[in-house]
């Protein structure tokens, strides 16, 4: 007779289970839970997002390609990298997606609902600071900018010519920025937002208390509307301009997990070399990471 014996997902991640159900790929542990030691967090998060990086990394022009395999560079304070990173994350998703996509579209060019999809089918969506961006479409080619993503199609009269979406019955771009912080949220997010610097802000992490960083903005524009210090209008039209990841259908679990993997990745923590050979199978030999740039031994 067979038994069922049920086992709960906190058991499942305890590290002495490791060892039992070592079959099962490390991707499917909890890289947070308090049982793992830093090592095994580690590991788990290298196994679970060794080639998302690889991919984002050769987007943002990060991860470079050479004779000898690939180099990793950044002079970029990791806010400024991890941003990078998640608007290739975030134009991977939306492309890959169609009802993420959708969202984003929708939300970014202010078209309430019922409206025709039609004319959406032909956008996608673009990164401005990408290396995609740059060798395809050059002239939306600006990793400076206050737009971080865009959408692109091409001119339905001459298809040589790639023309951006715009706001609904405006002549202006629509356009999303990425943010990716854990504190200043009033400075670096709503006060941009209310000064009409970003237009749409998508913000990724959760905070240093692992509240989503999307209702930590909308709780300090509500404490600010309370206390006079900002209309009732400019409110109302901050409030809609400010979203997370799961506004677009995707999981805050695993966006912070990703973060964490950066991270790790950004400090060397992560070696480079082991990541890159398993996730694109390439081997690398000769080198060593140091100051976050893999240099010959």
């Amino acid at each position: 007779m067979t038994v069922n014996i049920a086992i709960t997902f906190e058991e499942l991640n305890r590290a002495d289970m490791i060892s039992i159900v070592s079959p099962i790929p490390l991707n499917m542990f909890d890289p947070r839970s308090p049982s793992f030691s830093d090592e095994e967090k580690r590991r788990i998060l290298h196994d679970t997002y060794k080639r998302r990086i690889v991919a984002d990394g050769l987007e943002t022009g990060h991860l470079i390609p050479t004779e000898n395999g690939y180099i990793f560079k950044s002079k970029q304070r990791f806010p400024s990298f991890a941003g990078f990173v998640f608007e290739a994350y975030l134009v991977d998703k939306f492309n890959q997606c169609r009802s993420s996509r959708l969202r984003a579209y929708q939300w970014a060019t202010e078209r309430s609902e019922g409206w025709s999809t039609k004319d959406f089918e032909e956008y996608k969506a673009v990164g401005t600071g990408l290396i995609t961006t740059k060798n395809e479409y050059l002239t939306f080619y600006e990793p400076q900018s206050n737009a971080d993503i865009i959408f692109l199609r091409k001119n339905p009269l001459r298809n040589d010519i790639m023309e951006p979406a715009l706001i609904h019955n405006q002549h202006v771009q629509a356009a999303i920025q990425v943010k990716c912080i854990k504190s200043g949220f009033r400075e670096e997010i709503i006060n941009k937002v209310l000064s009409g610097k970003y237009l749409r802000v998508i913000t990724m992490l959760s905070d240093e208390h692992g509240r989503s960083s999307w209702v930590v903005c909308h709780n300090i524009l509500g404490n600010m509307h309370r206390s006079g210090a900002i209309t009732t209008a400019d409110y109302a039209y901050a409030i809609g301009r400010i979203q997370g990841p799961e506004y677009f259908n995707i999981d805050q679990y695993d966006v912070d997990n990703y973060y964490s993997y950066i991270h790790q990745w950004y400090q060397g923590y992560e070696p480079i070399t082991k990541n890159i050979e398993e996730a694109v199978g390439l081997e690398i030999t000769g080198y060593k990471f140091e100051n976050n740039v893999l240099v010959p031994i």
